[in-house]
């Protein structure tokens, strides 16, 4: 019997489901759908604020038709920590622990007893001399709490919690062998994360605060806008130089750059470290993907293939649910990623 997963993206601005069917062949679309987050939502810690959000999951998993209440959900990019840690040596079993605590010190930056700590071996040679190399990620226990609090006033139960980043490069890449070395850049509301994924490995990972809502900022700073009218020439006009003279551009195009020089910084210190292992292909993911002439901008600005993710290419769906998918797929690329997520 085919079993059902519900993957649930808990944004800033809205709340994501998948639910796929996973039977022998590939994993088929059951339901999805999307809704407006209340606000504050998530960014505030108030009991009624929580309740809002939970109120308004609760709506979408109504009218979606899911009935399942165990969900794998997303922790926000922002509220966690992810490092892969490239200079350990050679360590046992007995050792990693310890030493993968004393590494992790360094770029957590809170007292490690009040965190979740979490890591996966990506690469352990045989000799003394070789390297360990392992990806960490820590969840503020707070956090964690906060949203286990929040799907328990939905009536739902975390089968999983994972980082947005986790999920988006299951989706993208997943375990492809043949997939060539991959940037993930995912544009979120409040964040642009990044991961290099090589081999289903993520090898590297970054995120800056700098992501959807900056943009719009800028537009309603440049025109006198209000957000919602920033949002929508974000959308219909975005950073095409030839669309109103340029001036949706020229308000746009710093915060691009910011984008496209974090991006740059990425790709450099990943291949000083990598030198054999290059970099062939970037792809866009999340909502921003999907603003007008950014795939072309990110790929003359950084000489190399940009494409817009597509998470559904190993997604069965139907002919109707097809073109539908075409022009919001990058906005569910977290949740089909949790959707997919086996224990």
């Amino acid at each position: 019997m085919a079993k059902i997963t519900v993957g649930l993206d808990i944004g800033f601005t809205s709340v994501k489901v998948v639910a796929l069917s996973r039977g022998s062949d590939l994993p088929k679309l059951v339901s999805l759908g999307s809704i407006n987050s209340p606000q504050p939502g998530m960014a505030s810690d108030a009991d009624q604020d929580i309740k809002a959000v939970a109120s308004t999951i609760q709506k979408l998993m109504q009218s979606c038709k899911i009935e399942d209440n165990e969900v794998v959900a997303a922790l926000p990019e922002s509220k966690v920590f992810t490092r892969v840690i490239d200079d350990l040596p050679y360590l046992s079993d007995q050792e990693l622990p310890s030493a993968i605590r004393y590494a992790s010190e360094e770029f957590i930056p809170m007292p490690m007893s009040d965190v979740n700590l979490n890591w996966q071996v990506l690469y352990r040679g045989k000799n003394k001399s070789d390297r360990t190399v392992v990806f960490v990620v820590a969840s503020p226990k707070q956090v964690v709490n906060k949203y286990v609090k929040l799907l328990t006033l939905a009536g739902l139960q975390p089968k999983a919690l994972e980082t947005e980043i986790i999920a988006g490069a299951r989706a993208l890449v997943g375990n492809n062998p043949f997939s060539p070395t991959t940037l993930i850049v995912q544009m979120r509301t409040q964040t642009t994360d990044f991961a290099i994924v090589s081999k289903g490995l993520i090898l590297l990972t970054r995120s800056i605060a700098t992501g959807g809502s900056a943009l719009s900022r800028s537009l309603s700073q440049h025109f006198n806008f209000e957000n919602a009218q920033a949002e929508e020439y974000k959308k219909v006009y975005g950073i095409l130089p030839d669309q109103l003279e340029g001036k949706v551009y020229e308000a746009l195009k710093p915060v691009v750059d910011t984008i496209v020089e974090e991006t740059r910084r990425v790709i450099e210190s990943f291949h000083a470290r990598n030198p054999t292992n290059r970099i062939k292909r970037i792809v866009l993911s999340g909502g921003g993907a999907k603003m007008p002439g950014l795939v072309v901008y990110l790929a003359n600005n950084l000489n190399m293939e940009v494409q817009e993710a597509d998470p559904w290419y190993f997604i069965a769906k139907d002919e109707v649910t097809k073109s539908k998918l075409i022009q919001e797929g990058p906005m569910y690329t977290v949740a089909v990623g949790l959707a997919l997520w086996e224990a």
